[in-house]
């Protein structure tokens, strides 16, 4: 079977330039792993080979799939993000020594001659005490999302925040109703219905749909973060203004 799925995706790469998981496949590394790293290698490539009409292709499922795989993942961010194999981000949210920035720091686009912009800016972050989504059972999911319900306590709390959390999740204390749900994606601040999505469901990261999915909301809904979407989180910062720093410093306050 597992030559078969090799073979398989030799066939793929011609048809598929642009699929990256599948360029990046190297039959001589993979032919070097135990059998147990295949089919969990594979398991990464699920959604990819499936869906050959996709970019990246592939999704790591454990945080140690990186690092056991770097050969693997290696070139697939690089040739993602056009960075050498060996790059690394490291943001520490300063401006200082990036060229071509105001003397003041304040990046006014008002002073570009725009009118107020709507402006968003969003990380994603996945906490180390759980699978990756692709890899979480339905218990994990549930787990994640009273974890974070913990957290967002504290942000409603703040007066600058407030708002509430909206699970998906049948029997949670916050759960709302299929019209609520319907609102809140009408207003673009939750995510769709996961299962329609054929990338994430052949990647395993749609299971078990729709526990412990569910977004926090600040009063304002100028921050929303998103629990069990692609990520464990998304976390959005937005708001109509002119100046950029605005909604980075909301977001890193969200963060904090």
């Amino acid at each position: 079977m597992t030559s078969e799925i090799v073979s398989k995706i030799e066939g793929l790469k011609a048809d598929w330039p642009g699929n990256i998981a599948l360029q990046c496949f190297d039959p001589g590394y993979f032919a070097t792993l135990s059998d147990d790293l295949q089919t969990r290698l594979l398991k990464c490539l699920a959604s990819g080979i499936e869906n050959p009409d996709s970019e990246m292709g592939c999704y790591a499922c454990q945080p140690s799939d990186y690092d056991d795989f770097r050969p693997f993942f290696s070139k697939v961010l690089a040739r993602h993000h056009k960075v050498p194999e060996d790059a690394r981000l490291v943001n520490n949210w300063s401006l200082d020594g990036v060229d071509g920035l105001p003397d003041d720091g304040i990046l006014d686009l008002g002073r570009l001659g725009l009118p107020e912009l709507s402006m968003r800016v969003r990380v994603a972050r996945n906490l180390r005490d759980f699978p990756l989504p692709g890899s979480m059972t339905k218990d994990d999911r549930i787990r994640l999302e009273n974890k974070m319900m913990g957290a967002f306590k504290a942000l409603i709390a703040r007066p600058e925040f407030g708002g509430g959390y909206h699970s998906l999740t049948p029997g949670n204390p916050c759960f709302i109703n299929d019209a609520e749900y319907a609102g809140l994606v009408g207003a673009h601040i939750m995510f769709k219905n996961m299962d329609a999505d054929r990338y994430l469901t052949a990647a395993g990261i749609a299971a078990d749909w729709p526990h412990g999915r569910g977004c926090y909301v600040s009063a304002d809904r100028q921050v929303i973060i998103w629990v069990g979407e692609e990520d464990h989180l998304r976390i959005m910062s937005m708001q109509t203004g002119i100046v950029l720093n605005d909604v980075f410093d909301r977001l890193k306050a969200t963060l904090g």
